[in-house]
């Protein structure tokens, strides 16, 4: 908070510019609302980061107090924020106001859509949306048919959260079961309900199908795309999306596509690229790529151009698709089966696939860095159809920014809804460390605030302590996406050639 001589100097500021504003030619008078914009503007920075400093390394504890308290905390903050606005509301354009005036109200309402679920989540003790939080919650329902709004990104941001918590109501409805793209299917039915102005219904549609392009691609989309371009009015909108679905479309074209594992109503692709010389008889070193995407969202597609440069330095290229909770509604615990499948699959088809079972290399990203260790490390989670004789274990792993403890807050919500907590130990890395595994190189980032540095380091520590061969480069200052992180991904590059060369690759 501002101490008592600042907020003191800034009152004064504030009058002054009211006085000096009455006593110019009006020709002047949009500097000086320019000027006391910015004094705003400064006071509310210094404001915003006093809140997050104190809201946002408490997370998992503020949500985790009794609703009472919880929606005192938020008014109180909210409270500090109308304060300033107000101060100088007699100073700023009445647009400017208006928009400031929505900025906050949209932000601390979106903390309160939250609440429940994450209480639940920090909690684990479930509660339902009380009449208190509707009743909050229900006067903004009338905006979002507000075309002037849907610029506001605080307010847009309220929404998703809003149609977030709707559309897991949905999903629990067994229609929407045994479905692909679930939450997208979900969200497609609650939108028609909360937007009738068409300009609104339009962007949100759009919205939402253009996120799962970009991040889950167009499988089994072609019922959802089509019925967009049937009602969607904004020609411009249907363009796009034919443009992102064209898209996606050819990069799925010119390699081979293969299922392989039929599970439930869900049948997963494995995408090959195959090296050039195909008379060539000599067996071919593999890497299979798991894409991230918190177990939630993320599609093969983002490793094409990855595994088309592999193919041409002689290699068997592939990228697995998985089971993720956005699309099938499922927990970690079925990717982690379904990558252990995937290995098995490469070995089982190793003779048409013309690659050496010696040199199967698994590379993954954040959760598909976990996946990647999964392999090696989750004995205990197989699919019942697989067999079992044949090992799901790489022969070298390599993790950008892995998931290496699933047992602390940023992972709860996988153990929201079981009754075993302790079951997510079972494909925790930091918790399976044994004797007699693979290669591994690790690349973390130290301000990586996704996966926290100390968890890869901990992981580091205990595979050298059974003595397995892992090596562990630091990225010092880097965040999570080393990957493609320009300051970064060089450095990427290079531990991975480096590591590939000494382990004769």
């Amino acid at each position: 908070m501002l101490n008592h001589h600042n907020k003191t100097m800034l009152n004064i500021m504030s009058i002054t510019v009211v006085l000096f504003i009455a006593q110019i030619p009006l020709a002047q008078a949009s500097q000086v609302a320019d000027s006391t914009r910015q004094i705003y503007l400064k006071e509310l920075k210094a404001i915003g980061k006093t809140f997050s400093n104190n809201f946002y390394p408490k997370y998992s504890a503020i949500y985790s107090l009794p609703e009472k308290s919880f929606l005192a905390m938020i008014d109180s903050s909210r409270h500090v924020f109308v304060t300033c606005l107000k101060k100088y509301s007699k100073s700023l354009d009445k647009q400017f106001l208006l928009e400031q005036q929505a900025e906050i109200q949209y932000y601390f309402d979106k903390l309160i859509v939250d609440y429940p679920n994450n209480y639940s989540t920090y909690t684990g003790r479930h509660i339902a949306v009380s009449a208190t939080i509707n009743r909050l919650l229900s006067k903004n329902l009338s905006d979002f048919n507000k075309p002037e709004l849907l610029t506001n990104a605080d307010f847009r941001e309220y929404v998703k959260a809003f149609l977030h918590h709707q559309s897991n109501d949905e999903l629990k409805k067994t229609s929407c079961k045994q479905q692909d793209n679930q939450q997208l299917l979900a969200v497609w039915r609650i939108i028609p309900r909360f937007f009738t102005n068409q300009q609104c219904k339009d962007f949100w549609l759009y919205e939402y199908l253009s996120n799962h392009i970009d991040n889950n691609g167009i499988k089994n989309l072609t019922a959802i795309v089509q019925d967009f371009r049937k009602t969607c009015r904004d020609s411009l909108a249907v363009r796009k999306i034919d443009t992102l679905y064209a898209s996606d479309s050819a990069g799925r074209q010119g390699h081979v596509i293969k299922t392989y594992k039929n599970v439930g109503a869900f049948d997963l692709d494995m995408h090959l690229f195959m090296p050039d010389g195909g008379l060539n008889t000599q067996k071919r070193p593999v890497i299979i790529f798991f894409h991230g995407g918190s177990w939630s969202e993320g599609k093969p597609d983002w490793f094409f151009d990855a595994c088309r440069n592999y193919a041409k330095r002689g290699w068997v290229a592939c990228t697995a698709e998985y089971r993720i909770s956005g699309r099938h509604g499922t927990l970690p615990f079925d990717a982690v089966m379904d990558a252990k499948s995937a290995i098995r699959w490469l070995r089982a088809n190793a003779s048409a696939l013309n690659i050496d079972t010696a040199k199967i290399v698994a590379s993954g990203n954040s959760a598909g860095g976990h996946l990647v260790l999964a392999t090696a490390l989750a004995d205990k989670w197989n699919e019942k159809a697989d067999d079992l004789n044949v090992s799901a274990v790489p022969n070298l792993l390599l993790v950008n920014s892995g998931v290496y403890d699933l047992t602390y807050e940023n992972t709860k919500w996988i153990t929201k809804d079981l009754k075993d907590k302790n079951l997510v130990e079972g494909i925790s890395p930091n918790h399976l460390v044994k004797k007699g595994l693979p290669p591994i190189l690790m690349i973390h980032g130290t301000k990586d605030r996704n996966c926290p540095y100390w968890t890869a380091e901990a992981f580091k520590n205990q595979m050298e302590k059974v003595g397995n061969t892992v090596e562990l480069k630091t990225l010092e200052g880097a965040d999570h996406f080393i990957w493609f992180n320009p300051n970064y991904a060089p450095n990427v590059s290079a531990f991975r050639s480096e590591f590939l060369q000494k382990m004769g690759y």
